[in-house]
């Protein structure tokens, strides 16, 4: 790698790489591409400040750390690992797309710093709550498919939620969706295979909530 001081994008996706190492004079690096590899720890990277895109999806990483250095980042990516907790990202201030689906998480936490996050992906972990999105103003996309929820909450302050996935939950309560009223900006939503979703009139019940939605479980509305 000595020689390739000026590379921008890397990509080593579907390899068998067990670690990160041997990056120490990429310093221009911009996006970095490590899929599909045997990763198990976010390390040697903490040079790389130019960084705007990081991916480290399906790999055997089980903590977010290491990366409190990298401000630029527009976009991580740590889909389809063992994280267990959503942590050490205070620093990354710059983030607009967070993808952490199909990992172990069970709540949505330490979030606070995020607050120019556009897009939130926690699809098929164990949340059982939606919290602590208070701040996230700018959100636009948030996927909470396939986690533990059984109710809609606190997302009123989501002002500009245009899609918005809660399918393959235990939501049943039809009351709990009437705070749906307030995210007048919500043009997607997924409740299919909740058993909100088995009832008669479903789609009529979900409109008469929230008139404004132009798609329903992928079906336009008309």
């Amino acid at each position: 790698m000595d020689s390739l001081v000026n590379l921008q994008i890397l990509d080593v996706s579907f390899n068998c790489l067990t670690k990160i190492e041997n990056l120490e004079n990429l310093l221009k690096l911009k996006k970095l591409y490590l899929v599909g590899n045997r990763i198990t720890k976010i390390e040697n990277i903490n040079m790389l400040t130019n960084l705007t895109m990081l991916e480290l999806g399906d790999n055997k990483i089980k903590k977010i750390e290491n990366i409190d250095s990298l401000i630029n980042l527009r976009q991580l990516f740590l889909a389809k690992n063992k994280i267990m907790k959503i942590e050490n990202l205070d620093n990354l201030i710059n983030i607009e797309l967070l993808s952490l689906q199909a990992n172990r998480i069970v709540k949505i936490e330490n979030l606070e710093n995020l607050t120019k996050l556009i897009e939130l992906y926690l699809s098929e972990n164990g949340i059982e709550r939606v919290e602590n999105l208070n701040n996230h103003f700018q959100l636009e996309t948030l996927d909470l498919a396939k986690n533990r929820l059984k109710s809609i909450e606190n997302v009123n302050n989501l002002v500009r939620i245009e899609e918005l996935w809660l399918n393959d939950n235990s939501i049943d309560n039809w009351k709990n969706l009437e705070v749906l009223k307030e995210n007048q900006t919500l043009k997607t939503i997924y409740l299919e295979h909740n058993p909100v979703a088995d009832e008669a009139m479903y789609r009529l019940k979900l409109r008469d909530i929230a008139p404004w939605l132009e798609e329903i479980d992928a079906i336009l509305c008309r």
